[in-house]
């Protein structure tokens, strides 16, 4: 199973608004359908919205791809830390971040893709994450 931990804010919506920037949802569409990835959210909206209602904010921001899960929520842990909880808990074959803050990522965990908080996801972060999953598929 291939994973993309997903941030939402500065993502997918770069400029925290109510409407999702439609290049950004684009490009992550692109990036789930292309490479099969299953969504875990790491997104501080999965502690105020459950798994339902997220996957109804994503169908209504143009988003229909099934959210897989999201991460544990660890009280005082960094971001990484509950990513790195996730994936030892977990079976997968392959994973990329997606965030705009990967100061409390990296260290953790490997295979981080760092947006621009008020442009989203662009192209240039669509040809990362072809690197980052190429390397993973070639060493398995």
């Amino acid at each position: 199973m291939n994973i993309v931990f997903t941030d939402i804010d500065g993502v997918v919506n770069p400029h925290w608004k109510n409407k999702w920037c439609p290049k950004a949802v684009a490009v992550y569409c692109r990036i789930c359908k292309d490479f099969n990835l299953k969504p875990v959210i790491t997104s501080t909206w999965r502690l105020v919205h459950n798994k339902a209602e997220l996957q109804e904010i994503f169908r209504g921001n143009g988003i229909d791809v099934e959210i897989l899960d999201y991460t544990p929520h660890i009280d005082q842990a960094d971001r990484g830390v509950e990513i790195k909880s996730w994936l030892d808990n977990n079976e997968w074959d392959s994973y990329v971040v997606l965030d705009d803050k990967t100061s409390d990522i990296v260290g953790y965990v490997d295979n981080v893709v760092k947006c621009r908080s008020w442009i989203g996801l662009t192209q240039e972060e669509y040809d990362e994450v072809v690197l980052i999953l190429a390397k993973q598929w070639l060493s398995l």
